[in-house]
Formats: C-alpha cells, structure tokens, sequence
C-alpha cells in the first residue's frame, strides 16, 4: 500500500457531535450518549495509541484516498442514514483492503443492513456476561448488573463474535478482504452501564482488525494527582485552611512512590497572593522580611507565613521546605508539576484583598476560582501575556525548567476561551473529573477516563482496561499524615491497580500514533508523535498480528530513530516491544540498533 496516512482509525461522525470550527470537542461533564458517540470512538482511539481521521457523513471527503491504510472504519452515527452511495463505498473499500468496518444495527430495510447482512430487531436480550468468540482467543466479561440489549436479526453469511448469555451481540461478516460488523447495542450507551463494555470494544477493534495492529495497554493503570501545592488558598480560606507538608513529610512520600515505582502529578500553584495584613502573619520572601502590598503575589517557592492573627496563630507556612520537598522528588523521577493555575485565586487580587468576604465567609468560593466564568472578565481586561496560564506556564518554566503537559483548573471551573489558550501554550491534557486529550490543536474531552477521590477505592473502575486517575490534595496528608496516602493506596492495589503513573508519562504515551504494517522487508511499527513530550519512562507496546507467527524482532521508527527491538511473545498470539524513555536512546539502548546517520 502506497502512502500509508498512519491514522488506523477512521471515524464517520455528524456534522452536529463534532463540529469542525470549535477547537474543543465535548464540554467535560457528562453528556448523553446520543451526543458523544463518534466523540466516545475517537478518544477510546486515542487512548490506544491510534490516531485518528474524522470525516463527516455529508462530507466529500469519503474517498479511497482518505481511508488508504486505515485499519477501521467506524460508523458513529445513526445507521440508518447511511445512504446506498455510502454503502456502496464501503463496499468497494472491503474488497479491496484488509480493513474493519465497525456499525451498530440499524433498521433491516435499510442500506447498511443490507451489507452487514444484519439489523435490529424490536425485542430486547438480557444477560450477565458477554462471551467473545470471535478472532483471538475467546474471553468472557461478568457485569456487575444486568444488561438490556437489542436483538439481532442476521442472514447464513454472518459468524458471531460474541454473544450475551448465548444470544448473538456482536456479529460479522465477510466482504472481499475486509470485515463488516454489526453491534446490537449502543457503545456509549452500553459503556456507562458496565465498563467491560469499554474493554469489550477495545477487544473488537484490535483482534477484530484483518491488519497487524499495535496498541498502548493501559489495564490497571492508575494516574496519581496531588492538588494545591505553592497556593496560598490553605493559609487564607476559613474552610480550607491547614498546614504546609514538610520536608520529612515529602520524603516519606518519596519512599513510599519508590517503593511502588510509581510516579505522581502534582497541580502547583506557583503564584502566592498577599492579603497585605501584617497583623494577620508575617511574610518572608526569600528570607527576607518585606512591606506588604494588598494584592501582590510572589513566587510560592520562596515564601514563608508565619499566622499571627488568622485561622491558625502559630502556624509556619513553608513554602520553600515544600518547593524543596517536590525536588528531591522530581530529581529521582519520582513526580513532576503540572500547572493548577496561576494563584488559585481570582485574577483580581486586589480586589479580594479588599473583599469583606475574602477569607471563607459565603459566598467566599468564587474568589479561590481563577478561570471560569466569574474571572472571565478581569482576564479579558489584560494583555496576553498577563494571561494566568501564560503567567503559570512562565513561573513553572523559571523554577522547575519545564513545560507542564496537564491543566488542572482550580475547582474544576474553566471556560472553553481557557482551553483554546491552553492548547496555544502547548499543554497535552486538561484533567477535571473526566479528561481532556489534545488531538491535533484540539481539546477531545473523553468520558472513559475518570477521576475518583482517592479514598474510593473500587474495582469497577478497573474493568474498561484504560486508565483511572486518583486525585486528592495535599490538604489529607497534611491534616492526617502522609500514612494517609500510604492507606489508599494500598486499598487500590488491592482493587487492581499495578502501575501509578502521571500525566506527562500518560502524555508522552498517547502523543504518539503507533502504525504497524507489512513491508517488502518484513513488520515495521512506526511510531510519530504530534508534539508530544519525550517518553519518562520505556513504554510497552503490544502487537498482533492475524493468522501469523511473531517475529523475534521488529524494526521500529521511533523519535526519527530506526530501531530493532526484541518482540517478547504474550498470551493469545500478542506479543510486546517496549520503547526506551529519551534518555535510553541517547544512551544507546542495549535493545536498540545504533542510529543510522
């Protein structure tokens, strides 16, 4: 195949669920399912390693040329519409190229239907497990509740992939060198009932490929978040006030994370807003005692407050121990800051300083929220580089010497004109409660990702096999002791996380697109990246390969690099290579081949 795009997916969506003039796509809280559908495809691509070409129905760009070397074309969109000149293309698109079309059933008179060899039917199915039979070796999900899907009405010409309680789900069927497949039920739909619905979809889409294909496997991975470091929200809020973590606090947490090999994201504040009333504490900046100015912020690395007159006399606030404490962290690659803000505050700080409200009493909240709608405002009143996150990035750059990858929006409050900024300055992923992917220069907010306070822990959310990200604040380890970071994370071993990451680790992974093909020379896996920060740690990458034995070695072209590395086989036919963090390659990797020059 001549001129391989290196998108394997295609993803067929309405003009309406993705439209191409907004720079982010889904809104970051719970949509239904009917509005996300090609949106829930794209980022569960995405989260592959995958990348991904978004077309739209009505679009004219549905043409051999964009779909050459896909290896999946999915439907996300009310099958019913798709017309006979679509259906015709698809058509000639299976004849001709190993390639997966993926649909959920539609009406039996109906175009799709017709060369799916399948369609819905008005009764329903219920059923507690789903049994994959299809391609790979079969595998079987248990939900947790009770499912309720549609039944499928399907010609001789079909095979069954899986099925629900031994009633046909997911079906097939063969057309030239390509497959067509039909879902009887909704994917977004079925993946907030049960999360093995995500993992079952992902089953579909690597195994139900007639191509080689190569993924990410995130199973088991857990994102470790840490808010409010450097801000000065915890010395002024009545309702949020407690100490400082000391050094011997963040070096028991350094031991604990080393010993897990886990690493951890931490959302630093690195603007520290001055209330401007000596009576109330006393402020050192760089060891220095200076005047105080209502408003003025400092760089929290060099802050210490010691409360006189406020929620806690008596109470030293060190914020240089604390800036000390993440470094030794962060020199054993053990976390690395992410950008929570500016200050944490609102961006008039004057303002606040004069505020009769300023430290807690109601309607108190809106002033420790820098970059939603209540700040929308002063934050147009400056100039661009007066920005918050222009002035974050810029402080976050002159005290840690880097670019952060995640925005974590202080109380989870931001507009899209702070996204569309966000993605101007680089950053890869913005985390709320769901998370944001960058795509290109866009923001993909994507549902199959959550974040659950730490101290809820829970297997369930283990079961869609992609990541979950537990977030606390440095307000329980600082009232409770760092054991209390010790406890959950125990407890969420035991729920079955392996693997504690972070999300430059987590960036640098899903901001390349992984492409594995057959070439006259033998496998090669292609691996670019769009921008995306070098690799922290190696990162395993699994392939399969249809019908064929695994090679011991494959080619990769990684980081412009032309590599070989060793393929260690796995179960079910998989096998795995694993790329080397930036560092190993500049080192000479023991796997890898020297650089051709």
């Amino acid at each position: 195949m001549d001129d391989p795009i290196c998108d394997p997916m295609v993803v067929v969506s309405s003009d309406a669920e993705l439209p191409d003039t907004q720079r982010v796509w889904g809104t970051g809280g719970w949509l239904p399912p009917e509005q996300r559908e090609a949106l829930d495809w794209l980022t569960l691509s995405r989260l592959l390693g995958w990348g991904v070409k978004v077309i739209r129905r009505t679009n004219s760009e549905i043409s051999p040329k964009i779909t050459r070397g896909a290896r999946c074309i999915i439907i996300a969109v009310d099958p019913d519409t798709i017309n006979e000149e679509m259906a015709s293309f698809l058509t000639s698109i299976l004849a001709v190229e190993p390639i997966l079309v993926v649909a959920r059933a539609g009406a039996g008179d109906k175009a799709l239907a017709h060369l799916a060899g399948a369609s819905r039917k008005p009764e329903g199915i219920k059923g507690r497990s789903v049994t994959w039979n299809g391609p790979g070796q079969e595998r079987i999900w248990h939900f947790r509740k009770t499912l309720d899907f549609n039944t499928l009405k399907v010609s001789d010409e079909t095979s069954s992939w899986a099925t629900l309680d031994g009633a046909p789900l997911i079906v097939a069927r063969r057309v030239g060198r390509g497959t067509i497949v039909t879902m009887g039920f909704h994917p977004s739909e079925a993946r907030d009932l049960d999360g093995h619905m995500t993992a079952l979809l992902k089953h579909l889409l690597i195994y139900g490929s007639p191509a080689p294909i190569a993924w990410i496997d995130f199973a088991a991975v857990m994102i470790l978040r840490m808010d409010d470091p450097g801000g000065a929200q915890n010395v002024y809020n009545r309702n949020w006030c407690y100490p400082k973590l000391s050094k011997t606090d963040w070096a028991a947490i350094r031991a604990d994370l080393k010993r897990r090999d886990a690493r951890l994201s931490i959302g630093y504040v690195a603007g520290w807003v001055d209330d401007g009333d000596a009576k109330r504490g006393l402020l050192k900046i760089a060891g220095r005692r200076i005047g105080r100015i209502p408003g003025r912020v400092y760089p929290s690395p060099q802050v210490k407050y010691e409360d006189l007159g406020g929620h806690a006399p008596g109470t030293l606030y060190d914020y240089e121990s604390e800036f000390i404490g993440i470094q030794a962290l962060r020199a054993e690659s053990l976390a690395e800051v992410e950008l929570h803000g500016y200050t944490h505050m609102h961006p008039d700080t004057v303002s606040w300083a004069n505020a009769p409200d300023r430290y807690g009493m109601w309607p108190a909240t809106s002033w420790y929220r820098e970059l939603g709608k209540v700040a929308e405002k002063a934050i147009s009143s400056r100039t661009p580089d007066q920005h918050p996150l222009e002035l974050g990035t810029s402080a976050l750059r002159k005290h840690f010497g880097i670019l952060p990858t995640t925005l974590i929006c202080p109380g989870d409050d931001w507009t899209n004109k702070v996204l569309e900024r966000a993605l101007g300055l680089g950053l890869r992923l913005v985390s709320s409660y769901y998370l944001a992917l960058r795509d290109g220069d866009r923001f993909c907010w994507s549902m199959h990702v959550c974040a659950p306070y730490l101290d809820v822990p829970d297997a369930a959310w283990f079961d869609a096999e992609l990541p979950v990200v537990g977030y606390f604040h440095d307000y329980e380890p600082a009232l409770d002791g760092v054991g209390w970071i010790r406890k959950w994370l125990d407890r969420w071993h035991e729920a079955g996380a392996r693997k504690f990451m972070d999300f430059r680790e987590l960036a640098a992974a899903i901001g390349r697109h992984l492409y594995l093909e057959e070439r006259d020379d033998g496998l090669h896996l292609t691996v670019t990246s769009d921008g995306a920060p070098g690799l922290v740690r190696p990162v395993a990458v699994n392939i399969h390969l249809p019908a064929k034995s695994l090679p011991s070695r494959l080619s990769v072209t990684f980081d412009d690099r032309n590599l070989s590395l060793k393929v260690d086989p796995l179960e079910n036919g998989v096998g795995r290579v694993v790329l080397p963090h930036s560092s190993d390659i500049r080192a000479g990797w023991s796997q890898c081949e020297k650089p051709r020059h």
